[in-house]
């Protein structure tokens, strides 16, 4: 009896090891082979796991998650956008692994901001519905939010879409011992808040899923965000660009465990001062990259920082006016550092989400990867979390 049981335990532990590296999608089918694989499947013990093994194989050989509007028409003939589309790409082969479409029961009219991965999840929030979800596009998993109070207080005082998007920076998914989104914003009379705790300059907004409730932060920094520039999380921290300051951008800092706020002690000078409009800043394999643009000569300046916060490594310069045999002019245009590959190729993506390319720092020379009417491109790796 103790052999059997023992042989039992050892083939379960067996196909557990075969589950973890299986895609998302063949999982899915396994489910209905048995009632122990499906329970074994749908775990949090095989998620996380799971998650270990799917974020080690990005490394090597990283994705890129596109992702698109997908719009449905009533009767009168006016759209809303009700799904998103969202494309799994190689990005070593440029090939189209996935493709999935996630329609969401409110909609978004518009206007919408979609967050950085985070465990193969995404935030998606509408400026003009005050709708926020987070969702696994692997599972179709999706949880609807309830809006942050400063969408309540901005909603309340105009409906113009305009006020809100120079008044709030893009919203953060970040995981600590639990996940949170982060949401730091610029203070004014469009956003105030009687509850709110400070009355400086910026406020921060924390959601905690298990109370599926938004809460204030009470120390945050005495600069202005600049809400034209997303936030990148890396190193166990979220990262803001400043507005100027006589002339210097600052990098604000906050630390995912702890709650707090820092100025980073060490920018670099040539993003220091440049114009806000031809700068960037991403989180790639946990680690932070920015970058800038010299809007005369189009070169493009590519740094990481290290670790402990105190110096930058130049890992790339580029000419972007070598994009001109692809139709691209030579002005200033967005660029967003997406993916670092191997053998030193970059990808960017180029014209607000419709383009994305490969650039090879070898032999200086562009080649296309894939073409859509995106919102963005994200790198990416699928994941079975469900439970947030």
């Amino acid at each position: 009896m103790e052999a059997t049981s023992a042989s039992s335990s050892l083939i379960n532990d067996v196909i557990e090891e075969i589950f973890m590296r299986l895609p998302v999608k063949s999982l899915f089918r396994f489910k209905s082979v048995s009632k122990q694989w499906r329970c074994m499947i749908e775990s949090r013990s095989l998620a996380e796991r799971h998650l270990k093994i799917a974020e080690q194989s990005n490394v090597e050989n990283p994705k890129v998650m596109a992702i698109s509007e997908e719009r449905t028409f009533n009767v009168n003939g006016s759209g809303l956008d009700t799904g998103l589309c969202f494309k799994t790409i190689c990005s070593e082969s440029a090939s189209l692994l996935s493709s999935t479409l996630v329609n969401f029961p409110q909609g978004f009219d518009y206007w919408i901001n979609v967050s950085e991965s985070c465990d193969g999840l995404f935030c998606i929030h509408s400026h003009r519905l005050q709708s926020i979800y987070v969702v696994n596009p692997a599972t179709r998993w999706l949880r609807q939010l309830p809006p942050a109070r400063f969408q309540i207080s901005m909603h309340k005082f105009t409906p113009s879409h305009l006020i809100y998007l120079k008044a709030v920076s893009h919203l953060a998914f970040v995981k600590a011992d639990d996940y949170k989104l982060v949401w730091l914003y610029n203070t004014d009379k469009y956003n105030s808040d009687a509850f709110s705790p400070n009355e400086g300059l910026t406020n921060c907004e924390v959601f905690d899923f298990r109370a599926n409730d938004w809460r204030y932060l009470t120390c945050t920094p005495s600069y202005r965000i600049y809400f034209n520039q997303r936030p990148a999380a890396a190193n166990g921290s979220v990262y803001w660009f400043t507005e100027p300051y006589n002339g210097e951008i600052k990098v604000v800092g906050l630390d995912i465990h702890t709650e707090t706020f820092r100025v980073l002690p060490k920018i670099n000078p040539a993003i220091a001062s440049s114009d806000p409009d031809h700068i960037g800043m991403c989180a790639l394999n946990n680690g932070l990259f920015m970058w800038t643009r010299e809007p005369e000569t189009m070169i493009e300046y590519i740094w990481r920082l290290n670790s402990s916060e105190d110096t930058w490594e130049n890992i790339c310069t580029i000419d972007l006016r070598s994009l001109n045999p692809f139709g691209y002019p030579p002005g200033p245009g967005w660029t967003v550092l997406v993916a670092v590959c191997k053998k030193e190729k970059i990808l960017l993506n180029f014209h607000c989400g419709n383009d994305l390319m490969k650039y090879d720092s070898q032999t200086k020379s562009f080649s296309p990867i894939f073409k859509d009417s995106c919102i963005k491109y994200v790198p990416y790796f699928q994941s079975l979390i469900s439970y947030i």
